[in-house]
């Protein structure tokens, strides 16, 4: 592109001063919030993946069912700064203000320095954009690379071509591996490119460009052969959201998972992502086994293709729907319920920010004029506006699904006021009339309420999860109190009554949480065992172990694959003293468990302090054998040898587990007595 102008730089750098303000701002109002100390859901996910990273894997395996960029951000972040949620969030803030800049420079280059300043603070004030840029979530990192991407794609159509398409490919392929939805952007903007510039021009702009996009995707299946032992580009998720964005009980604006009979928001690990789970179990339970990633996206595909021709007029009624819901204001919730958020928890998105009321009509009467304009080059934006909102509409339209729509509706409604005020100034009024028209009628649109639009059907499940959040801030009461809101809102959620219980539980409330939980199994048997597991592990911190046996020997009849309950009823045994028992629970605790490092370490101090020695020694040696600097299990092999009267062996692997936990006051004093003996 030309060279900026000194008012240009000057009025780029006091729009991103603007928008990074009012971003670092959000993000002092809300580090009280629980959702900004215990993050939920995807944000949990990518926090633990990130984790799974520093932690040696460097392939982000445990993270199949999506693309790995987000993680590995996140985990550079965590490398740099800690662990905490504050770094990465103020380097989204600079990359949202930046966005925010970009939307300048492009409008600016399109339609003049007006539409440029519109287009800018439009994104910057976006309410949903700042929302965005504080949620532990890819979007913000998406949409920087979606734009700056525009940007050279853009500088290309007017000067080096090659250059600026090797540029385009590099930010196109970032994004694929943030988000793989950039793919029909980048393929429409081929198309428009070619188009634009002709064949012979434009061929040297688009081959780097997909030379370089194709690479990335390229070294994504790479990664997922290595990974997985499969090559294949197009992670399960988005195969899954196409299903469940267009099957039978699609309602449009919702991701709910396939229907299964497998409570798998209570059994799931929080770390995993609990929508694959239930999608893995659905096709588990037609096809027989376990489907993987690959095999889990041809099945989905396949299902949806299958809905959809067996009642055709019903989609094309739910495609309907959808366009609606794009259209509308509203911004539906997916995680947590924002409305209710920023009501509760946020000062800051309680201002009069611009909203998409505002922006959606004047960038449809931008795009509109730009279309009788015949400004050529707009039609990049039309690709990007097009693309995303097909994406939204194959989908399911939720508030991050719809946001990277808004930049290239900022951008054209910035030509709207521009045109607006040049009309203005012209005295053209019929113009002007015909442009605050259009706009009011789409506004009116957008503010509506047909199709129970700003119904939220998981109200209750999303109150559940902010009662999670304080239940791990040990804020029970409040937890308590949330749970109780959450069944009032549905009282035929299982799952809800579930939560109640376990918060119940937890404060040694036995009598009010088997009342919950015998509601909660009521509803659902699939919650029996998980029920009886929680009962059981109340009373036995209450020290009732013989009725907590009973409860974890129901929960093994419900289901005899609970190693929790094995292990626990392990626990209840020995502490009534009949170890004989207690050791056949630990054997097969230890069996269903041998996934589980961490129950296995458990299992073996249990089987040390039962004075099997040599059985406790044998186990956490074979944790070791996996993760050889897990202090826990080097503790447990010291204690064995120290059972033994094997001392200065106990005394070098209590040294070792204090090089790991060098904080740790129990490892120091028992290295202290061993060398006084």
């Amino acid at each position: 592109m030309p060279e900026i102008s000194r008012g240009d730089r000057r009025l780029l750098l006091l729009i991103v001063l603007i928008a990074l303000a009012v971003r670092v701002a959000y993000l002092i109002d809300i580090r009280d919030s629980p959702y900004f100390e215990y993050p939920v859901l995807d944000s949990f996910w990518y926090d633990a993946k990130a984790e799974d990273v520093l932690a040696g894997d460097t392939l982000a395996s445990s993270g199949s069912f999506r693309v790995p960029l987000y993680t590995y951000f996140i985990a550079a972040c965590y490398s740099v700064f800690g662990h905490g949620f504050m770094a990465p969030l103020v380097i989204q803030a600079v990359l949202g203000a930046l966005t925010c800049g970009l939307c300048f420079l492009i409008a600016r280059r399109l339609f003049g320095r007006l539409a440029g300043v519109v287009a800018g603070l439009g994104f910057a004030f976006y309410r949903m954009a700042v929302y965005s840029d504080g949620e532990l979530l890819p979007t913000t990192l998406f949409m920087f690379f979606m734009l700056l991407a525009v940007y050279f794609i853009l500088a290309g159509a007017r000067a080096r071509p090659a250059l600026n398409g090797l540029m385009a490919g590099l930010l196109l392929g970032l994004a694929f591996l943030t988000r793989p939805d950039i793919l029909p952007f980048a393929v429409f903007a081929a198309v428009v490119v070619l188009v634009l510039l002709g064949f012979r021009k434009g061929i040297q702009l688009v081959v780097p460009m997909c030379v370089l996009m194709i690479a990335f995707m390229l070294l994504l299946g790479y990664r997922n052969h290595l990974a997985f032992g499969e090559f294949h580009v197009f992670s399960p998720q988005g195969a899954v959201n196409f299903y469940i964005g267009n099957a039978g009980f699609a309602d449009g604006k919702t991701p709910v998972a396939p229907p299964t009979k497998y409570p798998y928001h209570v059994t799931s690990d929080p770390s995993e992502d609990s929508i694959t789970l239930a999608c893995k179990q659905a096709a588990k339970e037609v096809v027989g086994r376990e489907l993987t990633d690959r095999e889990l996206s041809g099945y989905y595909v396949r299902k949806t293709f299958g809905e959809i021709g067996n009642d055709f007029p019903r989609w094309l009624g739910l495609i309907s729907k959808k366009v609606y819901y794009f259209l509308n204001s509203y911004e539906r919730s997916d995680i947590k319920l924002i409305p209710r958020f920023v009501e509760r928890h946020s000062a800051v998105l309680r201002l009069p920010l611009v909203p998409y009321a505002v922006i959606m009509p004047l960038g449809v009467v931008g795009l509109g004029l730009s279309i009788l304009r015949r400004r050529k080059r707009v039609w990049i934006i039309i690709a990007g506006l097009l693309a995303f909102a097909a994406n939204a509409l194959l989908f399911f339209v939720i508030w991050r699904y719809r946001l990277p729509v808004v930049p290239f509706l900022a951008v054209l409604a910035g030509y709207a006021v521009a045109e607006t005020w040049t009309a203005l100034r012209e005295r053209a009024f019929r113009s002007v009339i015909w442009v605050v028209g259009i706009a009011l009628v789409l506004g009116l649109i957008s503010i509506s309420s047909f199709w129970r639009v700003a119904e939220e059907d998981w109200v209750s499940q999303y109150i559940a999860n902010e009662g999670a959040l304080f239940m791990k801030a040990e804020r029970y009461e409040e937890a308590t109190e949330l749970y109780k809101e959450a069944i009032e809102a549905n009282p035929s959620n299982p799952a809800t009554y579930f939560y109640l219980g376990k918060a119940y539980a937890t404060r040694g409330l036995i009598s009010e949480s088997k009342e919950m939980m015998e509601k909660a199994v009521m509803l659902n048997t699939g919650y029996a065992p998980f029920a009886h597991l929680t009962l059981g592990v109340a009373l036995a911190n209450s020290g009732d172990f013989g009725p907590a046996a009973s409860e974890f020997e129901m929960a093994l009849a419900a289901d005899s694959e609970l190693g929790l309950a094995a292990f626990n009823l392990g626990l209840c045994l020995m502490n009534l003293g009949r170890n004989d028992e207690a050791e056949k629970a630990f054997t097969r605790a230890e069996f269903l468990c041998k996934d589980d490092s961490g129950v296995l370490v458990a299992i073996a101090r249990a089987f040390v302090n039962m004075g099997r020695q040599e059985k406790g020694i044998m186990l956490a040696q074979t944790v070791l054998r996996d993760d050889p600097h897990n202090p826990e299990a080097l503790y447990t092999v010291g204690l064995g040898l120290e059972g033994q009267g094997r001392v200065p062996e106990a005394i070098a692997y209590f040294e070792r587990a204090l090089r790991y936990l060098p904080s740790s006051p129990e490892i120091r004093q028992k290295i202290l007595d061993l060398k006084r003996r």
